[in-house]
């Protein structure tokens, strides 16, 4: 019923249109034109309406395609964001997700592909759909060759990531496994979608099909193997073969007779027959799963530190470091205003002594709970913070300082990063940036987040005098780090600094 009511309105609108006296007139003035567009849109016509939504739609994706390599080869903020997005993900690492993500991304590999392809194959043989057998044939085929000549001709280093989960060969761009999610799998929605007749089973179809592919391509970044422009241009490259596949099969089946329905055998033997190919292309994936655990181990990589000693503080830290925090695509934040040598252990212990907590973990359940709390103004100590970039990482770690409010929204906030440096005697060197939280309202992208107060400077004055308070700082000084500057952070809240940190000694 609301499609029927759609169509008619669209036809009443288009009837309009056409028999405009003005309208009438220009189309009397340019008849060829117009007949040559006529056709385009028209529904009936072999290459008419069907061909020119195929192709539109294709040509989309191939611009958002060549957009991504474009962006990708000339290095622009799109691709700046990668690394972060990328760092940012492997904070939602836990060990069930972990496994859910491998067996979601064995869905591509080409040994669970190819077993169902084979199995599909089959049963449209089975069934006479030899023009549908052979879409498939192409699209994982073409698909298959696409991507390796794309990969050997862009030669995009995979991510170097130190804490990747999955061992991968080869280059990085596109990814292969989201392009045959999309290929095969989608090609195979798309044969369910033309058999249901049921409206929700139609919108059933599409969802799980969108579902299975987003999952595919998100196992990909999770797993530290692709990045998230390869996925990207995956998507968008699919997308436009499918485009043009589904034209070809919508043109065929509607212009020149249904497509062949006789049947090799009865229903009921291609049902079971079907049943046991779908059971064994399942048993397979799961086996495939079982055999090919995470290889974490084999990709583990040591970070790498340089020994500095106490006099090169702070001349020596930011010749090949950036000042600044970061946003998701690199734009300069916050300037860094302390600078904490200590070890680990002694700076959480140091901190806690004065009231600051560590920050949970981001994750479903602690985000979850922050919104509950947050929409009814109830304490959470130690609710995660937005993470904040630096040098392309977000923090390692956070503290937070409830206030008299004893609120979520209201708190003092700082956020620490390791640096590659080291004192001789095993010492780290932590950057760090703290701000205010007074509230929590939407942000410029109209997403909710802490609104912060302006003077930054204060938080740093603040968490340098709790440090000194414990009686635990061997040497403190101050220096310049930037001009002075005002600025915003990545929710687009003001802040104004004099650009000073504060460097503090703890002991050994």
């Amino acid at each position: 019923m609301p499609l029927r009511f759609i169509r008619s309105i669209i036809k009443s609108t288009g009837q309009g249109i056409v028999n405009d006296p003005e309208i009438k007139k220009v189309m009397a003035r340019y008849p060829r034109f117009f007949s040559f567009v006529k056709k385009r849109i028209t529904p009936n016509e072999q290459f008419g309406l069907h061909l020119t939504l195929g192709m539109v739609s294709s040509a989309i994706f191939i611009f958002l395609f060549f957009g991504v390599l474009q962006d990708v080869i000339g290095r622009e903020p799109m691709i700046e964001a990668d690394l972060r997005i990328i760092n940012l993900i492997q904070i939602f690492h836990t060990p069930w997700l972990n496994q859910i993500m491998l067996l979601v991304t064995y869905l591509g590999n080409w040994q669970v592909v190819f077993l169902g392809l084979l199995f599909v194959s089959c049963y449209l043989f089975m069934v006479r759909g030899f023009y549908y057998l052979a879409a498939l044939l192409v699209s994982v085929g073409v698909g298959e060759l696409f991507v390796w000549l794309v990969k050997y001709a862009v030669a995009r280093p995979r991510p170097p990531l130190v804490n990747a989960l999955y061992l991968e060969q080869g280059f990085s761009f596109p990814s292969g496994h989201m392009f045959v999610a999309l290929a095969f799998y989608g090609l195979v929605a798309y044969f369910i979608f033309r058999r249901q007749k049921n409206l929700w089973a139609k919108l059933a179809t599409i969802f799980a099909s969108l579902l299975l592919a987003g999952a595919v391509g998100f196992s990909r970044i999770y797993l530290g193997v692709h990045w998230p422009s390869d996925v990207l241009a995956s998507l968008a490259s699919g997308l436009a073969l499918l485009a043009v596949l589904i034209t070809a099969i919508e043109i065929r089946s509607k212009f020149n007779g249904q497509l062949k329905k006789s049947i090799l055998m009865s229903r009921r033997k291609i049902f079971a027959a079907s049943m046991i190919m779908l059971v064994a292309w399942f048993s397979y994936w799961l086996y495939f799963f079982a055999s090919h655990p995470l290889t974490k181990t084999a990709v583990l990589l040591e970070p790498e530190y340089q020994i500095i000693n106490q006099a090169d503080i702070p001349e020596k830290l930011f010749q090949r470091l950036p000042k600044n925090s970061e946003n998701i695509i690199g734009v300069p934040m916050e300037p860094v205003n302390l600078i904490i040598i200590a070890r680990r252990g002694e700076l959480i212990k140091d901190m806690r002594a004065k009231g600051w907590l560590l920050t949970d973990s981001i994750s479903v359940k602690t985000l979850w709970r922050m919104v509950i709390t947050a929409i009814y103004n109830r304490p959470y100590p130690q609710a995660p913070g937005t993470p904040t970039f630096w040098n392309s990482r977000p923090n390692d770690f956070a503290f937070e300082q409830p206030t008299a409010e004893q609120s979520v929204r209201e708190r003092h906030h700082v956020h620490f990063w390791e640096t590659p440096f080291r004192l001789a005697d095993g010492r780290a060197v932590w950057f760090a940036t703290a701000h205010f939280d007074k509230t929590i309202e939407l942000s410029k992208n109209f997403f909710p987040a802490h609104a912060i107060d302006p003077a930054i400077d204060k938080e740093r004055d603040k968490i340098k005098a709790d440090l000194m308070a414990t009686g635990q700082v061997s040497f403190s000084q101050e220096f310049g780090v930037v001009e002075p500057t005002l600025g915003r952070n990545q929710a687009g809240d003001l802040f104004f600094t004099d650009g000073k940190a504060a460097v503090i000694f703890l002991p050994e």
